[in-house]
């Protein structure tokens, strides 16, 4: 039943992603903004609801408490540096996305059945939207902006690009770097599910040609890798994707600091690299000055030290980070370098465990580290979500024993099951 309910918590969420502009529009429309942050308690209940399982029967998982003290520790930094427990607050939320995907890794990684299909409706769904947006489709909702709060949250962004070639689109999604980062996610996992060859090349160049209409370089520059690499036999598939997940990792880390006093041209155009020149001469060294004034130490500026939490307690320094590194180095400090050495050391174990799990969830972290260099992806629900499925599929996958489970998916009708706990594996409902 738990793992029923958490399934349903997780297609819920996903499907309001994948339809969060008519959906905010709605809410926009009888000024019930604020009614959407109820999403975020279907990211909440199933961590609640296993972590209560878990303490009333006397065997808290190590994941549980691991989590809850990182969070305790970086959130009081954050406090500690400027004094806001809101903005503590808000990191906390974007990083229970990242626990209840690796809670779900398996579901998510290598779903089954009603799961499955559901990823399937939401990929095709996203595209089509992607492609209606493109063609010119007056969907009602594009540039409207709604307040939560003080915050002002723009839908569907008009740039004010009227050349339809270059013009980014978001279709249902909330923004274009939305449906740009949602698409691969789900491609990633419906190639590894199917045995067809021909319906994996078919859902490949779909959805390049659907991550092409956004616009979105970043996306598209670390998606077309990955689905070269999908392409390859197992053996060499699942060697090349570790490769390839290592290398854009030390891109993520390194081009902030690499591209320093690096002059491109601010031209335009479809796809110009004056995006990528507005980071390396204005976001980032600005963001490496605030963590620079603000840190504490070598323990950063805390949880919520960067990105979106700022607009509560700093709103004129507001930094959007556009890199991953960035940003957890400003959450976690010089923890952020032994968080990501621990996941690259797990990259590059062996397979010992659930096999199934290892290619899809090695392609998902290629792609979220190589779109991590230009975009802070751990803001993304969807993308912090399938971050963390990624995370605890590799752990299945590289783990002691084909028997481990990922900690919601061993719930089943065999109740004795609740009073065992595998050594190695994400969190578990025992």
């Amino acid at each position: 039943m738990l793992m029923i309910l958490s399934k349903v918590c997780v297609s819920l969420y996903l499907s309001i992603y994948a339809f969060e502009a008519p959906v905010r529009y709605g809410l926009f429309l009888v000024g019930k903004d604020w009614v959407i942050l109820a999403r975020d308690g279907l990211m909440i209940l199933p961590v609640v609801l296993v972590s209560v399982s878990q303490m009333v029967r006397g065997r808290l998982d190590w994941s549980f408490v691991l989590f809850s003290g990182l969070i305790v520790f970086h959130g009081l930094v954050l406090v500690g540096t400027v004094g806001s427990v809101v903005g503590a607050a808000y990191g906390a939320k974007l990083l229970i996305n990242l626990l209840t995907g690796f809670l779900l890794a398996s579901q998510l990684v290598a779903p089954k059945r009603w799961m499955l299909r559901l990823f399937a409706v939401l990929w095709c769904v996203t595209i089509a939207g992607a492609v209606a947006d493109k063609v010119g489709v007056p969907f009602p909702w594009i540039g409207i902006e709604t307040v939560i709060g003080n915050l002002t949250v723009d839908v569907s962004k008009d740039w004010s690009i009227q050349d339809p070639f270059s013009r980014r689109v978001a279709g249902f999604t909330r923004s274009s770097i939305s449906a740009a980062g949602f698409i691969p996610l789900l491609a990633i996992v419906l190639m590894g599910a199917s045995r067809s060859l021909l319906m994996r090349t078919f859902m490949a160049v779909v959805s390049v040609g659907a991550v092409f209409l956004t616009t979105q370089k970043g996306a598209l520059l670390a998606f077309v890798p990955v689905v070269g690499l999908l392409w390859l036999e197992l053996p060499a598939r699942a060697l090349m994707l570790r490769i390839g997940a290592l290398v854009f990792m030390l891109a993520c880390v390194a081009v902030p600091f690499l591209t320093v006093g690096l002059y491109l041209p601010h031209s335009a155009g479809v796809f110009s690299l004056s995006s990528f020149a507005m980071r390396i001469s204005d976001t980032w060294p600005q963001a490496l000055v605030w963590i620079q004034h603000q840190q504490l130490l070598v323990f950063g500026v805390g949880l919520g030290g960067l990105g979106g939490a700022q607009r509560l307690y700093a709103p004129d320094y507001f930094n959007p980070a556009d890199n991953m590194f960035l940003l957890l180095y400003a959450f976690f400090g010089v923890f952020a370098i032994l968080y990501l050495a621990v996941l690259a050391w797990r990259i590059a174990q062996p397979a010992r465990g659930e096999r199934a799990l290892l290619v899809p969830s090695l392609g998902l972290l290629m792609f979220l580290l190589g779109d991590g260099a230009v975009i802070s992806i751990i803001e993304d629900q969807a993308a912090a979500l399938f971050f963390g499925a990624a995370v605890g599929g590799l752990w299945l996958a590289t783990g002691q024993g084909a028997s481990a489970r990922s900690g919601l998916a061993a719930v089943g009708p065999r109740w004795r099951r609740l009073t065992r706990i595998a050594p190695i594996k994400p969190a578990s409902v025992a």
